[in-house]
């Protein structure tokens, strides 16, 4: 399979100073930031590795600002020190401190860039022409040889680290972006049905207008709803209270969306009929209209019996995003079953998103999935048919580069 755009293979790096845009973020635990599931700073191994001969440095993000999980890339740092990396971090992202640092890396070094969104224009989105003339990419692509974009987890947004150094330097795709793209390819080119769809997790904004672009190519047979996602849809549907979910940014036309889809794909969407919540401490299960106010944590067991069975009936299965709050254990049951599920289901199952690929990973059931994606929001926009941000920016860089 030929790709549109140029790889490591495509040029030579030995001794060169390369920027490498990786995804290593990660799941946290709430209260003490560690890292819970380490499998997307493992995944850019390959790419690091291979560049041992070069001046490496590394940039990434971690969460979203406000969000809980927003915080520094030093802890991500010590994980690739202790997979064989030899890393070092800088508390600092194009100021002097980094660039200071930056022109000091040898050969065989690799220096970890403080998280990117600490730089609020990092949150910005555009063309790649417009992407490079924030300070980020000005400040910074001077000083390299190559850009090297391995973070398909945020292929599909097109911020300044993402593709605004692409028209600035010879830019490839690293071996994870590389691999996913292949292999998701060849995995969506399967006609067979039911094709099943499990979306779940908060980003409520994004995946419900990314649900109503997938409904729309008509493949989706089923379309189980779990999460902040099913919440939301439980309340266009009348089945909960709307107070449940008028805190989720972009709340109002989300519903709207929500509301639309329901009329338009009825026998398609799947929602819960039931969900635990937690009362004393402790998780307790009951039907929808029993709830008394208490926040949903988790789909309830005739809701993961029922996605079970459609699950494993289903030829083709694609997952993103958590059923409940699963950093929590009780409310872990959820997503846990939903997985067991698909690792039974005898289809093509692919996983994208960091949460249930770290269940996967700490239930030992990895293996068992055809493909677990880095991937959460760039993989269900793949799904799609939507060009990612990412790619469409290293095809341009590609036809610079000629």
């Amino acid at each position: 399979m030929s790709l549109p755009f140029k790889t490591l293979n495509d040029v030579q790096y030995a001794g060169k100073r390369v920027l490498v845009r990786a995804d290593l973020n990660s799941s946290l635990d709430p209260k003490t930031k560690a890292i819970l599931d380490d499998s997307r700073i493992i995944a850019s191994l390959t790419t690091l590795k291979e560049l041992a001969k070069s001046k490496v440095v590394v940039m990434a993000h971690q969460g979203r600002p406000g969000d809980e999980d927003f915080t520094s890339l030093e802890k991500h740092t010590e994980v690739l020190k202790k997979n064989g990396i030899k890393a070092s971090f800088v508390n600092d992202i194009f100021g002097q401190k980094a660039k200071d640092a930056i022109k000091q890396v040898k050969v065989g070094e690799v220096l970890v860039l403080q998280n990117t969104r600490y730089f609020e224009g990092e949150m910005k989105t555009g063309t790649p022409e417009e992407m490079a003339k924030e300070p980020i990419v000005q400040e910074l692509y001077p000083l390299f040889d190559l850009f090297v974009n391995d973070a398909f987890g945020a292929a599909h947004r097109a911020q300044p680290s993402i593709v605004g150094f692409t028209t600035v330097l010879p830019s490839v795709a690293g071996r994870l972006v590389e691999k996913e793209i292949r292999t998701l390819t060849a995995a969506t080119a399967t006609g067979k049905h039911p094709w099943t769809l499990v979306l779940g997790g908060a980003k409520v904004e994004d995946k419900v207008q990314t649900l109503q672009k997938l409904l729309a190519t008509g493949r989706v047979d089923n379309a189980l709803l779990g999460g902040l996602v099913g919440t939301l849809f439980l309340v266009a549907q009348g089945s909960i209270p709307k107070e449940y979910a008028s805190s989720i940014k972009g709340y109002e036309s989300s519903l709207t969306i929500a509301k639309q889809l329901l009329d338009k794909y009825p026998k398609v969407i799947g929602l819960p009929v039931d969900a635990a919540v937690e009362k004393d401490g402790k998780r307790v299960e009951c039907k929808l209209d029993q709830t008394k106010g208490a926040p949903l944590l988790d789909i309830g067991p005739l809701t993961t019996d029922k996605f079970a069975k459609t699950i494993t009936q289903s030829a083709v299965v694609f997952a993103n995003g958590p059923m409940g709050y699963f950093e929590k254990a009780p409310f872990a049951v959820g997503t846990e079953k939903v997985l067991d599920a698909i690792v039974k289901c005898k289809g093509v199952t692919i996983v994208g998103g960091g949460h249930v690929g770290a269940v996967a990973q700490m239930k030992g059931v990895a293996g068992k999935v055809t493909h677990i994606s880095t991937g959460g929001g760039a993989t269900i926009n793949f799904l799609t048919g939507k060009k990612l941000e990412l790619v469409a920016a290293l095809e341009a860089a590609a036809k610079r580069m000629k």
